[in-house]
């Protein structure tokens, strides 16, 4: 008898998990998309948070230049390292709804510790919104000290100048700092220049216009409307028991919530609290970014055509110093330090694979924003040239080699080629009026 039961037990299960797999399979079959950017979740909770998950170093190829090729030249532009979040009365807000409930024996382990580490999270904060944390500064120096080890001839041959230009805000210049700081630990007969300044903010920190920030909060709007949160489950997590005269509305309970895990990351302060959310909350709280970060910043449908001409002067930037390089020789690289807004539109008008694609608010929704826009994100075009002075770049994305859409080949372009294709996709002047991010 206990045998049969056992045999019957043991087929239950079995159904149960093969049931389990043909639904995930089918759900994979029907929504690619959604099932890839949930595994790409479940890896590492942080992604759900878009833009302020740390940093990746995601290794891929690296193919080797075309014979006769050396690389001589490196063009760069970094967002900052990880840093805090904003505050504002956010904070006290959530963090004093946790202290009542908990004093109302209100919360679960779960709870607790969530309690817990917001109280750490706002500790470590310090009043202090959007400064650069240790693990923004050890990203830097990593993505630095991978630079200088891959490209060591580009600053040990020819010129040792290198040029570093910053934002004028704080975690952008430590930022910069910590990069420049790596680089001289590996080579200390470096010259490296240091700047920021308001011209410099024309090239390093472009915002979308005005009427597209707008347009585009209307849209949020919008999407917030269409998603019904899963209350149930995450007070069944957080809470033993609710009460609303204690913790107040449970769907901005949520929101903040999933704004205090996101803020975690940059501290180190571990995942834990993004498991307070079902699947289909964590994709509905991330496409609000996703969806806010794409249609501003990126070359989009509905607003591409009246942001890309903002980034105008980033490109006319790199294109002026790169020849520069090419034809005096003077300098080593061109370092520019800003923010995740520039990056996103510089990858968009640059034509790289992954940002540059032209999509609808629709199309976007699964865009996988996480792994071109985190914390300490990059882009670095490699300059190499043979004995006759023929010149070829590599973009890379992020430490990676990065295809140009409408170019054909690569990872290896020809810089002319390059050059003539970005004069002919030249965004023409708009009148909508730009901002500077900060």
């Amino acid at each position: 008898m206990k045998k049969t039961l056992s045999l019957l037990l043991s087929l239950c299960i079995g159904l149960s998990v093969f049931a389990q797999q043909a639904e995930i399979a089918l759900r994979a079959k029907e929504f690619p998309q959604k099932e890839a950017l949930l595994q790409d979740f479940h890896q590492r909770l942080y992604r759900a948070g878009m833009n302020m998950d740390p940093y990746e170093y995601l290794p891929g190829p690296q193919t080797p230049a075309p014979k006769g090729y050396k690389p001589f030249y490196i063009s760069h532009y970094g967002r900052h390292g990880s840093r805090s979040n904003w505050a504002g009365q956010k904070y006290a807000g959530i963090q004093a709804r946790y202290q009542r409930a908990a004093d109302a024996g209100l919360l679960t382990a779960e709870g607790l510790r969530a309690k817990q580490t917001i109280d750490r999270l706002i500790e470590l904060h310090n009043n202090m919104d959007g400064r650069l944390t240790p693990l923004g500064a050890r990203e830097h120096r990593e993505i630095a000290r991978r630079m200088y080890d891959r490209y060591p001839r580009v600053f040990r041959k020819g010129s040792k100048k290198v040029t570093a230009r910053s934002s004028v805000v704080p975690r952008v210049l430590v930022s910069m700092s910590a990069f420049t700081g790596e680089l001289l630990s590996r080579q200390s007969d470096l010259e490296i220049s240091w700047d920021t300044g308001e011209e410099i903010m024309k090239i390093v920190s472009t915002d979308s216009p005005r009427p597209i920030t707008e347009a585009v909060r209307a849209t949020l709007r919008e999407h917030r409307k269409q998603h019904v949160p899963d209350t149930l489950d995450f007070q069944r997590r957080v809470f033993l028991r609710t009460d609303p005269s204690i913790t107040g509305d449970t769907k901005t309970f949520m929101s903040e919530t999933f704004d205090m895990a996101t803020g975690c990351a940059a501290f180190d302060l571990g995942d834990h609290m993004f498991r307070l959310f079902t699947d289909d909350d964590l994709l509905a709280f991330n496409q609000i970014h996703v969806l806010s970060f794409y249609l501003r910043q990126c070359n989009s449908v509905e607003y591409g055509d009246d942001r890309m001409p903002s980034v105008d002067p980033a490109i006319k930037d790199i294109i002026a110093r790169a020849d520069a390089a090419i034809a005096t020789g003077e300098t080593a690289a061109d370092l520019r330090f800003g923010h995740d807004y520039q990056l996103l539109a510089i990858g968009s008008r640059l034509g790289l694979k992954g940002i540059a694609e032209r999509m609808t608010a629709e199309e976007a929704l699964y865009w996988p924003g996480w792994r071109y826009t985190p914390f300490a994100a990059n882009i670095q075009l490699i300059f190499y040239k043979n004995k006759r002075g023929d010149v070829l770049v590599k973009p890379l994305l992020n430490e990676r080699e990065t295809p140009i859409l409408e170019l054909e080949g690569g990872p290896y372009y020809s810089w002319d080629a390059v050059k003539d294709w970005l004069y002919d996709h030249w965004p023409k002047p708009t009148e909508m009026e730009t901002v500077n991010e900060l």
